[in-house]
């Protein structure tokens, strides 16, 4: 009788410490996988607000004769105004956010100094 009662016990403590990784192991990969996909997302961000260069440049021209720091919104006109193919509010905010080297949530002359 003894001996049935520990195969039991480790039995038990075998299935126990194999279903904790296999528990690990699928959180684990699921987390990586969410993880994927938002790099991905980043990935596309990026390519879509980088792949009309001309609406960019037109932009960038127009900028560098304002007096006045562009603010998000002002800058979403600007780029909107050179009619870009398609491009869509997530790209021109990451565009801004990749201007705005001082961080201040303007863009400025100060932002292209060297």
């Amino acid at each position: 009788a003894e001996g049935v009662f520990e195969a039991v016990v480790v039995g038990s403590s075998v299935f126990g410490v194999g279903f904790l990784v296999a528990c690990y192991s699928y959180v684990n990969g699921s987390i990586a996988r969410k993880r994927t996909f938002e790099h991905l997302g980043q990935i596309e961000v990026m390519n879509r607000a980088l792949g009309d260069m001309s609406a960019l440049d037109y932009s960038l021209e127009l900028m560098l004769n304002e007096t006045e720091p562009l603010t998000k919104e002002k800058f979403r006109e600007k780029i909107y105004a050179s009619e870009p193919e398609c491009i869509r509010d997530t790209e021109v905010d990451f565009l801004f956010d990749l201007l705005d080297y001082s961080g201040n949530h303007l863009i400025d002359q100060d932002d292209f100094q060297l």
